[in-house]
């Protein structure tokens, strides 16, 4: 079989922080974009290390930029080596959001998302 270049290297992922589990309590922080729901900014209670970051599908125009813009942030802010924390507070900085609020994590992942 004749050699083929390789569209792109099978191993790479962008950086990212890691992502809690999605069960117990958690803060949950909605991103919108002139009311429109964009996603879910969600951590675990007294964890700082790990960021769920939970997009709605279906997004319109001007809510997709805004979507990108905190996938971006989080990106950058993970490959750069900056705290968890940081990335938090940039996110909160560049975004349209409602007050934090705690509350149970587990409905936001179907169950059969777990391993």
């Amino acid at each position: 079989m004749p050699w083929r270049p390789q569209p792109m290297d099978p191993v790479y992922t962008p950086p990212a922080y890691p992502s809690h589990d999605y069960r117990g309590p958690g803060e949950i922080i909605t991103v919108r974009c002139v009311g429109e729901v964009v996603g879910h900014l969600t951590r675990k209670d007294g964890d700082w290390t790990a960021i769920g970051w939970l997009p709605r599908p279906g997004l319109s125009a001007d809510a997709s930029i805004v979507c990108e813009i905190v996938e971006e942030i989080l990106r950058n802010f993970a490959r750069d080596g900056c705290t968890a924390v940081d990335a938090w507070a940039e996110v909160l900085t560049y975004t349209q959001h409602d007050w934090p609020v705690t509350g149970p994590l587990d409905g936001f992942r179907h169950p059969l998302a777990e391993e």
